[in-house]
């Protein structure tokens, strides 16, 4: 489902992982906000992915305001940032079972995908190592350490 807002656009869903050590798939739940940043890209300024919970309630979430609009976002905008989103996950993927340098991989992603640098991103990643609450950041590093797999 994608709702757009003239400025901004909301995205919810689910995507299928495949886990690269075991090969099941893995079933995972998204929000994605995305705005049009000052250079014209699209990019990510909200994601929060998780596997469904099933027991207890949801956590409430922190109302954070709009940043200036620069542009107004269509649903093909959306799709083409979602499409971008999903190849550079496979990218990582592929360079981390090729033994290849997939922090950097995911570095370039996160540069181009997110909007750090453009405003704050709203991050809270599907799966940690550590506890991580969502975030609130134009620096990047807890999605960066979320997209490398070193959470």
């Amino acid at each position: 489902m994608i709702d757009v807002r003239s400025a901004t656009a909301h995205a919810m869903g689910e995507y299928i992982f495949t886990d690269s050590v075991t090969g099941d798939d893995v079933t995972v739940q998204y929000t994605f906000g995305y705005k049009r940043c000052g250079d014209g890209q699209v990019r990510i300024c909200l994601h929060h992915s998780s596997v469904p919970y099933q027991a207890a309630a949801p956590a409430s979430v922190k109302v954070v305001p709009p940043t200036k609009p620069t542009g107004h976002l269509t649903e093909t905008d959306v799709h083409e940032a979602q499409k971008a989103w999903g190849n550079a996950i496979k990218a990582i993927t592929k360079a981390h079972q090729q033994k290849q340098d997939f922090v950097a991989t995911a570095a370039q992603a996160a540069g181009e995908l997110y909007a750090y640098g453009h405003g704050d991103v709203l991050f809270k990643p599907t799966k940690s190592r550590a506890r991580m609450p969502v975030s609130r950041s134009t620096a990047g590093a807890g999605g960066l350490r979320w997209c490398s797999g070193t959470t």
